[in-house]
């Protein structure tokens, strides 16, 4: 039978680091004319992201929900060249690992009669939300009582490869490339408005940024950069992948 271990403990695995393969791929970013790099219009620090606020808000969940441990296996990890190569080692790595951790939290907050003013959520594909003028999000988190149909997707995520998107983009001194920064940010902002979702994400190969809408006129908030490969123990915590797409469930479940 498998270690039970504390919610917190489940959360700090990350897995190790993904090779990248460079064959020169393009660093352009998604095109639409529904939104562009214009569409946004500041990028500020969401610094209520950290794992501070998340012991604050949810450390007793966090540490009497008990799981069956799952570590990640130490085989190679496989390479990566393109956002689906990606998307694979996110499936491979991550997505059955964040439901079972938001069903586990979940059903300690129900036992616990905390469930009031929060929506139980599911983790997955966008494809299993709503579908809005044909745009759908890579990633997402969503009350499945409703039919698919009419499911806002809570927090929309899109996957985008290393060599194409990264929070240090930022402030680059090419200009070229701090508008494929925004224009990154302005597709996540298109599903956030189309779906009155208040949080969304960009994942990588290498970190996770959450996002915190502001308003409908493009003012976004980011976390900082959580590391792939980020790990810790439930007596010595750090902000992970796997805790970072928690807590966003977590947030996008209150009503």
């Amino acid at each position: 039978m498998a270690n039970q271990v504390s919610l917190m403990d489940y959360l700090q695995h990350g897995p190790i680091p993904l090779p990248v393969i460079d064959q020169g791929q393009s660093p352009r970013n998604e095109r639409n004319d529904s939104y562009s790099s214009d569409d946004i219009t500041s990028v500020g620090h969401w610094a209520e992201f950290n794992l501070t606020s998340i012991q604050q808000q949810y450390g007793a969940v966090l540490a009497a929900a008990c799981i069956a441990d799952e570590v990640f296996p130490p085989s190679p990890p496989r390479p990566v060249n393109s956002k689906s190569a990606v998307r694979s080692r996110i499936n491979a790595y991550l997505t059955n690992r964040v439901v079972r951790a938001l069903r586990c939290g979940f059903a300690h907050i129900t036992s616990t009669n905390q469930l009031a003013g929060l929506s139980v959520l599911n983790y997955d594909t966008g494809t299993l939300a709503a579908t809005i003028d044909n745009f759908v999000p890579d990633l997402g988190f969503f009350d499945p009582s409703p039919p698919v149909e009419t499911r806002p997707n809570r927090a929309p995520g899109d996957i985008k490869p290393s060599f194409k998107w990264s929070l240090e983009l930022r402030n680059h001194p090419t200009a070229g490339i701090r508008s494929e920064f925004r224009q990154a940010l302005s597709q996540v902002n298109w599903y956030m408005n189309q779906h009155h979702a208040r949080y969304g994400f960009i994942i990588t190969d290498r970190e996770l940024v959450a996002i915190r809408r502001l308003d409908s006129n493009g003012n976004l908030e980011l976390s900082a950069s959580i590391p792939w490969d980020a790990n810790g123990t439930a007596a010595q915590p750090q902000l992970t992948v796997l805790l970072g797409l928690w807590y966003l469930g977590m947030l996008a479940a209150n009503d």
